[in-house]
């Protein structure tokens, strides 16, 4: 500890107003104030380093607020004179509360518990504190004096700078500090400026482009940001709801801006490189912008497909050297210091930046849920990787696997081996360029020290598509990229790809275009500059120079940009192979929302590999894309003999959709399928890993190995065990296809249920009881009514739609006096129990037809409810059922029904169903004074009978428990739909048989609300038993 003297007479003077201080302040939060007011002038006349931006600071964990931290020291004040210079109950509390500081804290900035110095005072007495052998010890309270206030200074200037951590950043300068709401705004201006400027500039290109490839915000997306779109412009003064799009760059920007200064400073605290900010920011940042300072350091394509530099650009108009010279000066404040942090927080620094910096609310609306690191290292330990194999993962995001397999490289590693080593064999692809540089930015940091400008280093990430990847054909790489000028193939020759100085050649040729050289004046220089050109033959250098020519017509046209960079990454990626893991958390998108434009340039790639269901009434090419991602790495990337270990969404092995997938065979020519060998998959629903989200995340380990799936396959799932990350409590158990299909959904259970459960399915294609969908409105606003009765008129009622159902802002409250043929009462999912089912009172639905399409004869015959859905007539032909399956037919036609929604008996089931499957058998209800049929909504699933006996035999049939237990472990808890019956082998009702009519009249009497007993449940289960054997 330093030894921090002041004179007698300048003690004297600073404890007489300390005391002062204390006297005056009625609360802790005034002599806290106060007293810092006093420390801080302290401070500045010794050269103490002091923080002038906050002395308060607040915790992630707990929601926590440190009185005052001041490097690693941190103070605990209470209010003045309330230790009444003794050991009481209060100055016990305050070094309690000072010892749970010091832990959050450690656990935030990753610094060891043992650097902490803790200092609890009331103004009069003060006690000081240190960490020995992981325990608090506390010296005894005293007065303060001199020598106090010389050892709360000493602490003070030996607790240094803050730390540098994601909530410090957040604090410091994140969007909701003084520089955010003035940098943040600067930013989006100038975007929309040049989105709307008619000129063509450089920010306007480069906006354009990251928004034609990257952007993420649809309507649907926009809705989902509203809210937070709302308060933010009411926090910044601008109107960001207006241009959602602009917003996200506007983040992005100002996030990589934050990423790329963090990193150049973290760089410089481990090496005798002086970096000198200037007193210009512009002049500083550009210096950052042109990778000057990674190179330095050696590191070659930190900013190679960087869209975020625009913000420098002489075209930009905003004023922002004030905000980003306040960012700046905030940042020199923090300790980039690495080495005083654990790993573990170096290693999430940068992921740490951006879940800080962008609300949960808008990262999940952007469809981003982040892999935490235990369960990154977990999935890599079940895969069975060691460190001196390699390890890729094509959706790398942030970096998380990556940096997993790097932190275990380093936990082996000599002081000396460099980060050229210690990345060989590592990779990462992403299609987001901020997840790329903060993938790059987390490497840089967590290596920092390692790099050496005697040994360049290129950085494994690369700005790919994990689909659409680069192959080689004929010793050429040819690879097509969407531009906004339409889709544009380049070629590569395999020896320039696959050599040394690739990188090198493709940012010499970006600055020979930049420079406006003719294609003849860059293939000269191309060969002085690189052997490799130089040796090339002809038929590669004629490859190479059409690639130019098309590189120089986009420049011409003002697109050139970084795509000379971007068309490295893209080529380096597709040199990667052999890889002996593929480990990652693909992305969980329905092919349906995919961008269009993009959906259709891949979608010949997805039809060769024949993952997709047979039957497009169950979805079709609507799978999961990382059903996509996962064949085309194993075909592409996975070495014979390697793996593949991918957090996917459980639901691939329950539905319909993903039948092809499930065959777990690479489609080859001729023929000749690759089979693999799924070894197991372990399913995480239950502990919830990603935060604010309940989906069902399950790892999926392939190996390549030329070997089929053998059934059962091992399926181990978890349940939640005590802390987060806790992986002690699950049940192992096995899963195969439903007997009798062709990779059909999965069956889960224990040993003894998977020897049992294939007597309930059946050896034929033909069910016996065919499953519906209840009926379809999509707009459940308009066609969900609640009725009354018309005074004096049998033949009418009075009918009231509510918008709220459906959520739909564009549909108003309507009364109507109605005819009554078209008003059924519904029966809605959460109608639906075990063995009952009824529409709630006033619960009604117009259904305008009893075929498939809508009643064309509705305006002559029904002219009052023809009248009343003709005042939505718009929003009923943009419906998304009508444009796709109706198109041509009455505007009012709704979906998924026929004669079989009007049948007298329905056994119905609900389609979501957390607590898992239950039925119950529906028939009649009254609507004032006339009884009609029950119909079930988009959400209820049902088999439509004619007999109450039959429908009550099949409620009771399906609500055995041996039944229930086995359609739960094959359905998707997310969906409960017509799979229930379609592989049950369910036996004919038969009116003589004397055990289907026991079952029937059980069910009559459960229906009534008489609860199923022990013996009732072993009674069904006997007669289930009895009919399938």
């Amino acid at each position: 500890m330093k030894n921090i003297l002041l004179s007698s007479e300048e003690t004297s003077k600073a404890l007489r107003k300390l005391l002062e201080a204390a006297n005056a302040s009625n609360n802790e939060e005034q002599f806290k104030i106060n007293a810092e007011r006093v420390i801080e002038k302290l401070c500045t006349k010794l050269n103490i380093f002091w923080n002038p931006y906050t002395y308060e600071h607040r915790l992630t964990l707990n929601n926590h607020r440190i009185d005052a931290v001041h490097g690693s020291t941190i103070i605990e004040y209470e209010p003045p004179r309330s230790f009444n210079n003794s050991e009481n109950a209060q100055l016990r509390h305050a070094r309690r509360q000072a010892e749970e500081y010091a832990n959050l804290l450690s656990q935030e900035e990753g610094r060891p518990i043992n650097r902490y110095s803790l200092v609890a005072w009331d103004g009069e007495t003060i006690t000081f504190g240190y960490i020995s052998n992981n325990k608090f010890i506390w010296e005894p309270a005293r007065p303060l004096d001199g020598l106090c206030l010389n050892r709360l200074l000493s602490l003070i200037s030996d607790g240094g700078r803050p730390l540098v951590s994601p909530l410090l950043l957040k604090q410091f300068i994140g969007p909701d500090t003084e520089v955010g709401r003035k940098l943040l705004p600067a930013l989006f201006r100038s975007i929309c400026q040049a989105q709307t400027s008619g000129s063509t500039t450089r920010t306007k290109l480069i906006y354009t482009e990251w928004t034609r490839l990257f952007g993420q915000v649809d309507g649907t997306e926009t809705e989902r940001l509203a809210r937070y779109l709302e308060d933010a412009s009411r926090s910044h003064g601008i109107r960001y709801m207006d241009n959602p799009q602009a917003y996200v760059f506007a983040l992005s920007t100002y996030i990589a801006i934050v990423a790329k200064v963090c990193a150049v400073y973290a760089l410089a605290s481990q090496s005798s490189e002086a970096i000198s900010p200037s007193s210009n920011p512009r002049t500083f940042l550009k210096r950052i912008e042109d990778g000057g300072y990674f190179k330095i350091f050696g590191i070659i394509n930190m900013l190679s497909t960087d869209f975020f530099s625009w913000y420098l650009g002489d075209d930009v108009a905003e004023n922002l050297e004030e905000p980003l010279g306040v960012l700046l000066e905030r940042l020199r404040t923090i300790d980039f210091d690495v080495t005083r942090k654990s790993p573990e927080s170096v290693r999430d620094l940068f992921k740490g930046l951006y879940m800080e910096f962008t609300p949960a609310s808008m990262r999940h609306a952007l469809g981003e849920y982040y892999t935490p690191d235990w369960l990154a290292s977990h999935i890599i330990d079940a895969a069975g990787w060691c460190t001196n194999q390699s390890l890729l993962d094509p959706t790398c995001g942030s970096g998380t696997f990556i940096l997993e397999g790097l932190r275990r490289r380093l936990e082996k590693a000599a002081n000396h081996t460099s980060a050229k080593e210690l990345l060989h064999g590592l990779y990462g692809f992403d299609l987001n360029p901020l997840a790329v540089l903060t993938a790059r930015a987390s490497i840089v940091v967590f290596l920092s020290g390692r790099f050496s400008p005697s040994s360049p280093v290129l950085l494994p990430i690369f700005l790919a598509d994990a689909i659409n990847t680069a192959n080689p054909t004929d010793e050429v790489f040819t690879h097509s990229i969407l531009t906004e000028k339409g889709e544009r193939t380049f070629s590569i020759p395999m020896p320039l790809a696959e050599s040394s100085d690739f990188f090198s050649v493709m940012d010499h040729l970006r600055a020979c275009i930049d420079a406006g050289l003719v294609c003849d004046d860059i293939m000269s220089s191309l060969k002085a500059f690189s052997p490799t050109i130089k040796y090339l033959t002809t038929i590669n250098l004629n490859v190479l120079k059409q690639t130019i020519i098309a590189l120089i017509d986009l420049h011409r046209n003002h697109w050139n940009g970084i795509w000379c960079l971007i068309l490295f990454d893209r080529i380096k990626a597709g040199c990667i192979k052999d890889i002996d893991l593929v480990a990652g958390n693909p992305p969980w998108v329905k092919w349906s929302h995919l961008p269009r434009p993009y959906a259709n340039f891949i979608k010949p790639i997805c039809d060769q590999m024949d993952i997709f269901s047979e039957d497009a009434w169950v979805g079709g090419i609507q799978s999961d894309i990382s059903t996509v991602v996962t064949y085309h790495a194993l075909e592409r990337f996975v070495k014979k003999g390697g793996s593949l270990a991918f957090l996917i969404t459980g639901t691939v092995f329950k539905n319909e959709s993903s039948q092809g997938f499930r065959r777990w065979k690479l489609r080859k020519a001729m023929g000749n399928d690759e089979p693999m060998t799924v070894e197991m998959v372990e399913d995480y629903a239950q502990l919830r890993p990603f935060d604010g989200v309940a989906n069902w995340p399950a790892l999926l380990l392939i190996r390549r190995n030329g070997k089929a799936t053998t059934y059962p396959v091992n399926y181990r799932r978890y349940f939640k065990g005590g802390s987060r990350g806790n992986l002690s409590s699950y049940e192992d158990l096995q899963a195969m296809p439903v007997p009798g299909t062709d990779a059909g959904p999965w069956l889960v259970g224990t040993r003894r249920e998977i020897k049992v459960w294939p007597r309930l399915f059946k050896s034929s294609d033909k069910s016996t009881y065919r499953a519906r969908k209840g009926i379809t409105t999509d707009v459940n606003g308009i066609f969900f009514v609640s009725v009354h009765p018309v005074p004096a008129n049998n033949k009418l009622l009075h009918i009231s739609n509510d918008p709220r159902k459906g959520r739909r802002r564009d549909i108003v409250a309507t009364s109507a006096i109605v005819e009554r043929e078209d008003i059924f009462p519904l029966l809605r999912g959460r109608d639906v129990q075990r063995f009952m089912a009824a529409p709630q009172a006033g619960q009604c639905v117009i259904v305008p037809q009893r075929g498939m399409f809508g009643d064309e004869t509705l305006p002559m015959t029904r002219p009052r409810t023809f009248k009343f859905l003709s005042e939505f007539q718009k929003i009923l032909e943009m419906r998304s059922s009508y444009r796709r399956f109706q198109r041509g037919k009455p505007f009012w036609s709704i979906w998924s029904t026929g004669e079989y929604t009007f049948a007298p008996y329905k056994v119905v089931w609900k389609e979501m169903s957390g607590g898992g499957f239950v039925a119950a058998y529906v028939h009649v209800s009254e609507i004032y004074g006339e009884t009609k049929v029950i119909i079930p909504d988009h959400k209820v699933y049902f088999v439509p009978l004619e007999l109450e006996d039959e429908a009550a035999y099949l409620t009771a049939f399906l609500n055995s428990r041996i039944v229930t237990n086995v359609i739960n472990a094959y359905s998707s808890a997310l969906s409960l739909g017509t799979s229930v019956t379609e592989y049950l082998n369910i036996p004919k009702f038969d009116k003589a048989n004397n055990t289907m009519m026991a079952m029937a009249n059980m069910a009559k009497k459960f229906k009534l609300g008489n609860i199923p007993n022990v013996n009732d449940e072993l009674m069904l289960d006997t007669f289930v038993n009895s009919l399938i054997r």
